[in-house]
């Protein structure tokens, strides 16, 4: 067995040394063991009975040590031989032994041989050493040299030897056994520790990475913290920027707003002086679109001082066909100019839209005004059709058309084609991206049909607006009810306050829902209750009654001129470009009569046009002029007026230092101050301090409380951006958690403390 293990080509040379290893070191100690035991009982023999055995003892053991020495010296080279040499010199120093001591009690030892050939050689060796003893056994049975062995001695040494055989089968078996778990142990060890050494490595090459990855990200550290600068460094440039912006935009759109509306709305201010009848609709097309420039400013002007993060839309109920003769209106002498025709067709039975006026007018004249520039002959057209719940407008025009090639590329950002620049598509423009914009803000769709050098239709949808309510009157108030429309998509907000700009800027802001403003308490009580508002926000000190129902009360601070012009030391703010009801108004809100007015202002323009709009009330003598800051303060300590229209920035002595000079001097403090200028939006950009408070009468759920408390930490917490709406959050789990009505219910009343 151990042979045949040691030569078997599909052995595994780790084992097959094992084995060799193990035979070797076996088959020594197995040989100077019996050495040993033999040395030792002959010792013992030959010193208590030397009479008997001395002699006898002599002639064995030069056999046993001769066998010994013999095995020793073949075994490190000829192991086989050397274990053949072992068994035979064992089995005839045994048979000697029998002879010399004439003792058969000796042939006994013939079964430790099976054992033992067993152990070094494996089956096949015990085999062999088991008919050896059977045929020294039948030897010493038929021999002459002594007395024939007895049977029952014959058949036990046989026995004993099959015996001894099996046992030491056994054990090798299990000895091999052992063997092959320890080297398959010993060779998983090895793997594991070649893995390990690889994993060493690897952890060695993470470690550089490591390293390295450190050191870049301390370089983009330092390049964040740059950045960071600049960021900071271009917000100054920003605000400093929306400031001039708005001085220098604002007051030339004041006097171009002012003037032709004064001259429209107000002729009686300029005398027996008549306007003949064509200058009045050329001036009225210059009223109109200088306050379509306003309003762009006035966007403009709004991001960048709100981050609110997207477009704001201004919703109203829009006639579309209305909007696009407003809109054809304004082009159709350029159109005509050209030697086009315009062709526009609107059916009457469109339904009124929800959309931003200003923006869908936008979108119109970027398509005509594009088909008009780039086509050289022909006609454009303007259709307007509905189809299902949605109206179609297109533009069409005879002009050279786009490549088809380049259709793609029509609505992306700052892209350039290789057509001429005397084609419409070439250059880097924003018009149309933009427009497509403004037109998916409303739900819409926008897109291009175009074959080359025939002519282009650009179109969009808009979503059609259900029916309004009809008009009606509040029973106990002597004030119109806005119409409105109940049931609608957009739900209704009423706003509480004394200047209309709130909520106009609210409603810029709040997509999705009508905010109506309205000037007193009692009267958005009851508005709320008759159209069934989602909710009454107001900043009044008191906070109004609960409304029945599930409608909010929202308490908190809002932006007003007012409140902004208190801060400066003022009674009220108004931003240019001023209209005549506005200033009337503002005087009218002092509750004080007004005979002398002082106009501080740098603009001489500026000056004429608010004493032509006050000369209706107020006497053009009555009116005194200061072009600078000390001037101004000059005539209100000589003067004494009854009213100052300030405006901030001024050479010299600015506003801001007229407003102190005149708090300080106890003979001028309680003169009032009305600031008009054009640094526009500061009161919408102020710190405003006060609690936010929402009230329900019926109470708040659990779920609700959660989805208001994130909400607010998503719009209060410094310096995080919420989470995209597509990822689970805290306010899907909660909205999908349902709350028992049994639950108790929470006070009504979450105030919020923002200062």
């Amino acid at each position: 067995m151990w042979y045949g293990l040691r030569t078997s080509p599909e052995a595994d040379p780790d084992f097959v040394h094992s084995v060799t290893e193990l035979l070797e070191s076996t088959l020594r100690n197995l040989i100077l063991a019996t050495g040993g035991v033999y040395l030792i009982w002959h010792l013992v023999a030959t010193v208590t009975w030397p009479e008997r055995l001395g002699w006898s003892a002599w002639l064995i053991t030069p056999v046993i040590i001769l066998v010994c020495v013999l095995s020793l010296r073949l075994l490190p080279k000829h192991i086989l031989v050397a274990q053949v040499v072992w068994q035979t010199g064992l089995a005839a120093a045994i048979t000697l032994a029998v002879y010399v001591f004439q003792r058969q009690e000796i042939a006994f030892f013939y079964a430790l041989l099976p054992l033992m050939a067993v152990v070094t050689m494996g089956w096949p060796g015990g085999l062999l050493a088991e008919g050896l003893v059977i045929a020294l056994v039948w030897w010493l049975s038929h021999g002459s040299a002594t007395r024939p062995l007895i049977t029952t001695y014959s058949l036990g040494i046989i026995a004993g030897g099959v015996i001894t055989g099996l046992l030491g089968w056994a054990t090798a078996h299990t000895l091999l056994t052992a063997i092959r778990w320890h080297l398959f142990s010993f060779a998983q060890a090895e793997k594991n520790m070649e893995e390990a050494r690889q994993h060493r490595a690897q952890l060695a090459r993470v470690l550089k990475d490591l390293d390295q990855a450190y050191y870049r990200l301390e370089r983009v550290n330092a390049a964040l913290i740059a950045a960071w600068k600049a960021a900071d460094e271009a917000e100054r440039f920003k605000a400093e920027f929306v400031t001039n912006v708005s001085h220098e935009l604002r007051t030339p759109l004041n006097l171009i707003v002012g003037f032709s509306e004064m001259m429209m709305t107000a002729p009686e201010s300029y005398g027996d002086v008549q306007l003949p009848g064509p200058y009045r609709s050329d001036l009225n097309a210059i009223y109109h679109s200088a306050r379509h420039l306003l309003a762009l400013v006035d966007d403009v002007l709004d991001l960048a001082r709100i981050e609110a993060g997207k477009i704001a839309l201004a919703r109203d109920e829009v006639d579309l066909a209305s909007l696009v003769a407003e809109a054809t209106g304004m082009v159709r002498d350029y159109i005509a100019a050209k030697g086009l025709e315009l062709r526009v067709h609107v059916p009457e039975d469109l339904p009124t839209l929800w959309i931003d006026r200003l923006r869908i007018r936008q979108v119109l004249l970027n398509l005509l005004v594009n088909a008009a520039r780039f086509t050289e002959h022909g006609w454009i057209s303007l259709d307007v059709s509905r189809q299902g719940d949605e109206v179609v407008v297109r533009v069409t025009d005879t002009g050279r058309g786009i490549p088809e090639q380049d259709l793609p590329k029509v609505f992306e950002e700052f892209r350039s084609t290789d057509e001429p620049l005397s084609t419409w598509h070439s250059g880097t423009g924003l018009g149309l991206p933009i427009s497509k914009k403004f037109v998916e803000l409303h739900r819409g769709r926008m897109g291009v049909e175009s074959t080359y050098l025939q002519g282009t239709t650009f179109w969009f949808t808009l979503p059609c607006t259900p029916a309004l309510m009809p008009e009606q009157k509040v029973s106990h108030l002597d004030h119109p009810q806005p119409a409105v429309r109940l049931g609608a998509s957009e739900r209704i907000i009423v706003v509480v306050h004394d200047d209309p700009h709130t909520a106009s800027l609210l409603q810029r802001y709040l997509d999705g829902y009508r905010v109506v403003g309205v000037t007193d308490v009692e009267e958005g009580v009851a508005l709320a209750k008759d159209i069934k508002a989602l909710a009454l926000m107001t900043d009044a000190e008191k906070p109004p009654p609960a409304l029945s129902g599930d409608a909010l009360i929202v308490h908190c601070p809002l932006p007003s001129g007012r409140r902004a012009a208190i801060a400066l030391g003022a009674d009220d703010f108004l931003v240019k470009p001023v209209s005549r009801q506005e200033l009337w108004a503002a005087i009218d809100r002092l509750g004080r009569p007004v005979r002398r007015v002082l106009i501080a202002d740098d603009d001489p323009e500026v000056v004429r046009l608010f004493r032509r709009m006050l000369c209706i009330r107020i006497p053009v003598q009555d009116c005194l002029e200061a072009y600078n800051g000390e001037e101004a303060l000059r005539l209100v300590r000589m003067e004494k007026p009854d009213l100052v229209l300030l405006d901030l920035i001024m050479p010299e002595v600015g506003g801001q230092s007229v407003l102190e000079q005149m708090a300080a001097d106890p003979d001028l403090a309680d003169i009032p101050v009305i600031i008009v200028s054009a640094k526009g939006g500061s009161h919408a950009s102020m710190q405003l301090p006060g609690p936010i408070q929402i009230f329900r009468p019926k109470g708040f759920q659990l779920g609700e409380i959660v989805r208001a408390l994130e909400a607010l930490f998503n719009a209060l917490a410094p310096g995080w951006r919420p989470p995209d709406s597509t990822e689970p959050g805290l306010a899907k789990a909660s909205a999908a958690s349902p709350v028992s009505p049994d639950m108790p219910q929470p006070p009504a009343s979450v105030p919020v403390e923002a200062h």
